[in-house]
């Protein structure tokens, strides 16, 4: 509700899927997604995304998470923020984001910067995947964890970590997550 002073509300959706629909109907400049939506807040990214191409996509997070923020910005989102943001802010950021600057808390800038870093620094050897996995096996996530985050088997996250390992050449599971990149 805040923000309907100065700005034009044009759609609102309750799950991901209307959200998705509401975005390729109407094609808006910026799109606030809760992370929380029913359907999935990722999913809704994703989808509004490629329905409205020139969108630029928010995601309210009721918690910090680095894991998260990474899903939300491979997922197209250029904005991450808290969810009970003041409203002045909130402006501010709507704004912002619509003028094409990313927006991401500083608390969580660290955490970006060292899965670039991470990621970046052994992207010739691994694919996407692997890297994503090792990024989140050294922020310190359990296989379970991982599967779950990425939607995929655990057996599978076990076969990525074997063929990390083996691509960068250590010994073990723990190496390579005292391993520098």
């Amino acid at each position: 509700m805040s923000l309907r002073d100065g700005m034009v509300i044009c759609a609102e959706a309750d799950d991901a899927s209307h959200a998705i629909r509401a975005a390729k109907h109407v094609q808006p400049d910026v799109c606030l997604v809760g992370r929380e939506i029913r359907g999935g807040g990722i999913a809704a990214v994703r989808g509004i995304c490629r329905a409205a191409p020139r969108a630029r996509v928010v995601v309210l997070a009721q918690i910090y998470d680095a894991d998260d923020l990474l899903d939300a910005v491979r997922a197209g989102a250029i904005g991450y923020i808290p969810g009970g943001i003041d409203p002045a802010r909130l402006h501010r950021i709507v704004d912002a984001v619509a003028a094409e600057e990313a927006v991401i808390p500083r608390a969580l800038v660290l955490d970006l910067l060292m899965e670039l870093r991470t990621g970046g620094a052994s992207s010739d050897a691994l694919t996407g995947r692997e890297a994503q996995v090792l990024g989140m096996l050294r922020r310190g996530h359990t296989t379970a964890t991982i599967a779950d985050r990425l939607e995929i088997a655990p057996v599978t996250v076990r076969r990525h970590i074997s063929d990390v390992v083996k691509k960068l050449g250590v010994e073990d599971r723990s190496a390579l997550i005292g391993a520098s990149s």
